[in-house]
């Protein structure tokens, strides 16, 4: 007889860059589906118009059908996971190509009734199958006993399907777990990993917990990785030697109610939060394995592939993802207005104008000088009612103010501010007060973490944020004014409701209403300060398409650092990342935050990163200049055009390198800040062009970059061509004259030998650098010189190589606003600058040969 039950598939190695163009392909058609096609003018009258139409879905064309089909490429050319369970114990241990990597203790006990450690008697093993939405699976079933007097039944499955596997926990007599515990400890564990057992003292972990994903953890053996909680997000664990094996769980359902944790012996465990009373019969939740090559960064995008598609995730369009737009959050110029006694009429002079009027002006101001700015988010400053803390409210009436500062004009709506305006909205709510309605329309439930405010039941959630968003609307003086919602202390919410945890459907009926009304009124919502398990909750919804990513602006050290890390995780889960408002220029008119409310904000450290950063997201790019002050030179760098307020970005969001993440999981003396991203073009009859974008920021040494600190990872016989963005209009061309030589524009690197010269150590101090992958041909597309997204997918829609086009044999679709002209840069296969001047015609688009 067997010793044990094994699942496993033989290990298929592939070559890196192979895994990299598959994962490559999932993670840029998930992201282009926020785009739309470039309009060629913007003019006032059609602001109202144009810029609030919304996509289809990615899940409703080709390319999601695409992208569906490439993950399951994906599962099939990855690392092969196993999984040995044993036929005496059910202990059980995860492989990667057949190396044993990480195991499970050998007991197992569950809450029953307030009584922690119910051991759980093995019944029996047996073969299992099912179908689920990646397809038809086959495993082995481990059933269990209760050893109290209830013996109830619990049921663990194992799946091991190529290069991902689920862990699954059902109970079909249903569990008692009354007086479990809170809702941060555990009623269940499993799965559960031994961090004494095979790889786990040597690999090094990474994972994502805190309010806006604002703590990438990182460790050296899974007993460093430490308790996480329940705002625990996927793990990943990595060798880092090559092929850099790297195995990834998370839940796969249930993700706002099943915690992580490491329990008091050591073990880390993954089970229902014991706040639950009572787990149903039939009740079921899984765990998702992912494994892949060549280090975290690939590994979090090959997980991302799979449970999107496991839950089918599309994203709807929105113009605050599309175009350029205004802020008034907390670190804008104008996030505080005078009327809410906030600074000394004897030290700050009042604004001259209300806000309804200096609004308006501001708008005006910037399409004036070139920054079309396409729609424009209020904060809660806007709105009658007191402060809850700071300058942040707790809800009591959501109609604008009509104080003298404010809106004094208001009709208890903002048409007449919009009209003038004429940009869509995005609106905003904190908190719900405790006096907010007085006459309970609604079953709303006391916040046990933000004491004094209340937030709507789950039973209630569809008919309240339906009804909330049909306000909105009519406040924003018709519902296509309204274009988006934010809700914020979304993470403090969610905790301090004891309603999320009444069942283990509720929190899912809460968050599905909410998504549910938004999609029924044609709005998207943005997740602030959301925890990472709400990235995986958002999965399941058209409507959730952004979330913030950082501390607030005013916070000028977290809002740029924390980015790094949170943003990899968002764009693994197809979820745009905001890193909140920006100022383009300091100093600024002494103006008031939060962190300085006297008057004195005048500056923000780091501007030229805080653009790139903002354009390099594929968040909201939301400037917050005082009037007259925006710097154009710097912010259109970001945009199509003076006549065109389309964003200009890469195919995923800009996060930490890879060497970057190994130096936070292993403690090493050096952290400098290092992020990369990529934009892709296509070629006719070929994959597709890569161009990598590297930024870096208070670095005082040379930073090498290895191959993978690239995604997707070039060969490592890939030589490239290298240029340090310019900032300055003046210095764009710099080197790239037409008919200079190459070596006066870029530097040739091989991929294994990149580096980036330091930046300097002070806060201000930053760089971009752009990494050219050649075309087949050997020539280098370098495009647009001008604009942080040198080789942009919204500029250039496509390549095709024809020696006949001119001395670097390439044809590119252009496009642009009519009569805007474009310098166009290459470099031909014998190593020569070639510049094109494009005029844009009146169609928006033109194929050039160069």
């Amino acid at each position: 007889s067997l010793s044990h039950i094994v699942l496993l598939v033989h290990a298929i190695y592939i070559p890196s860059h192979i895994l990299a163009s598959y994962s490559y392909f999932v993670s840029f058609f998930f992201f282009l589906m926020i785009r739309r096609p470039p309009r060629s003018t913007l003019s006032s009258s059609s602001a109202a118009s144009d810029v609030y139409k919304r996509q289809m879905p990615v899940g409703c064309c080709p390319l999601g059908c695409l992208a569906l089909l490439l993950s399951v490429a994906l599962a099939s050319v990855g690392p092969q996971i196993g999984i040995n369970v044993d036929p005496d114990t059910a202990q059980y241990t995860i492989l990667l190509d057949n190396q044993p990597w990480i195991s499970s203790p050998s007991n197992f006990s569950v809450c029953v009734a307030g009584n922690k450690t119910v051991s759980l008697v093995l019944d029996s093993i047996a073969p299992a199958s099912g179908s689920d939405a990646m397809g038809h699976w086959t495993g082995v079933a481990a059933s269990f006993r209760t050893t109290d007097a209830s013996s109830s039944r619990i049921v663990f499955t194992f799946s091991a399907r190529g290069s991902f596997g689920t862990l699954s926990a059902s109970f079909p007599d249903g569990l008692d777990t009354s007086n479990c515990g809170s809702n941060a400890e555990q009623s269940t564990r499993f799965p559960a990993f031994d961090p004494t057992q095979h790889l786990a003292p040597s690999l090094t972990f990474m994972s994502w917990a805190g309010t806006a994903l604002g703590q990438t953890h990182g460790s050296q053996g899974l007993a460093r990785l430490g308790q996480h909680g329940l705002d625990a997000g996927p793990v990943i664990s990595s060798q880092l030697a090559d092929p850099k094996r790297s195995l990834v769980w998370s839940t796969l359902d249930s993700h706002k109610i099943v915690v992580q944790t490491t329990d008091p012996d050591g073990v880390y465990t993954i089970g229902v939060s014991a706040a639950i009373p009572a787990i149903p019969r039939g009740w079921r939740h899984s765990v998702l394995l992912s494994a892949a090559y060549d280090g975290f960064t690939a590994a979090a995008y090959a997980w991302g592939d799979v449970i999107q598609k496991f839950h089918n995730t599309t994203r709807a369009g929105s113009v605050t993802l599309t175009d350029i737009g205004y802020y008034t959050d907390d670190g804008a110029y104008y996030y505080v207005w005078e009327a809410f006694g906030c600074c000394d009429p004897k030290t700050h002079a009042p604004r001259p104008w209300a806000a309804e009027e200096g609004l308006v002006l501001v708008k005006q101001d910037l399409w004036s000088r070139g920054v079309p700015v396409a729609y424009m988010q209020l904060d809660d400053w806007w709105y009658n009612g007191p402060f809850y803390f700071g300058n942040v409210k707790a809800v009591t009436d959501w109609h604008p103010s009509n104080a003298t500062r404010l809106f004094p004009s208001s009709d208890g709506t903002l048409t007449k501010f919009q009209g003038n305006l004429g940009l869509p909205l995005q609106l905003y709510t904190p908190f719900w007060s405790d006096e907010f309605d007085p006459e309970h329309k609604y079953n709303m439930t006391e916040s046990t973490s933000c004491k004094g405010t209340k937030l709507v039941a789950p039973n209630d959630s569809y008919r309240f944020f339906s009804d909330w968003f049909d306000l909105g609307g009519r406040i924003a003086g018709g519902s296509s004014n309204f274009a988006a919602f934010e809700i914020d202390f979304l993470d403090a919410n969610f905790g301090g409701s004891a309603s999320m945890f009444e069942s283990v459907y509720a929190a899912d009926i809460w968050y599905s209403g909410m998504a549910e009304a938004a999609a029924e009124h044609d709005l998207v919502l943005q997740y602030c300060l959301p925890s990472a398990t709400d990235m995986l909750q958002s999965l399941k919804y058209t409507a959730v398409v952004q979330a913030r990513a950082s501390g607030d602006y005013v916070s000028v050290t977290d809002n740029p650092s924390q980015l790094g890390g949170s943003s990899l995780l968002m764009g693994a889960t197809a979820m745009a990342p905001s890193k909140d408002t920006l100022w383009t220029r300091s100093v600024q008119p002494a103006t008031y935050s939060d962190t300085k409310p006297h008057g004195d904000y005048t500056e923000q450290p780091h501007v030229e990163l805080d653009a790139i950063l903002a354009t390099f997201s594929l968040g909201p790019v939301g400037i917050s200049d005082g009037l007259g002050q925006v710097d154009t030179a710097l912010i259109s760098q970001a945009f199509m055009s003076s006549q065109n307020s389309t964003l200009l970005r890469p195919a995923r969001p800009l996060s930490w390198v890879d060497s970057y993440l190994t130096n936070l999981s292993t403690a090493s003396a050096i952290l400098s800040d290092v992020r990369s991203t990529h934009s892709v073009t296509s070629v006719a009859g070929q994959a597709r062009l890569v161009t990598h974008y590297v930024v870096a920021w208070m670095t005082t040494s040379t930073i090498p970059l290895s191959r993978t600190d690239l995604f997707p990872a070039p060969a490592a016989t890939t030589v490239l061509a290298m240029r340090k963005h310019r900032i300055s209009p003046e210095d764009h061309q710099t080197g790239c004259q037409d008919s200079a030589p190459a070596m006066s524009c870029v530097q040739f690197v091989s991929a294994e030998n990149a580096a980036i010269a330091p930046t300097g150590g002070s806060i201000g101090n930053c760089s971009l650098s752009v990494l050219h992958e050649p075309l087949p041909n050997g020539a280098y597309f370098l495009g647009e010189l001008s604009k942080f997204t040198h080789v942009s997918s919204e500029r250039f829609q496509g390549i095709q190589l024809d020696p006949s086009a001119g001395p670097a044999g390439i044809r590119v679709t252009v496009t642009g606003s009519a009569d805007q002209k474009i310098s166009v840069t290459a470099i031909d296969p014998s190593k020569v600058v070639r510049v094109l001047q494009v005029v844009i015609p009146a169609s928006g688009s033109v194929v050039v040969g160069i």
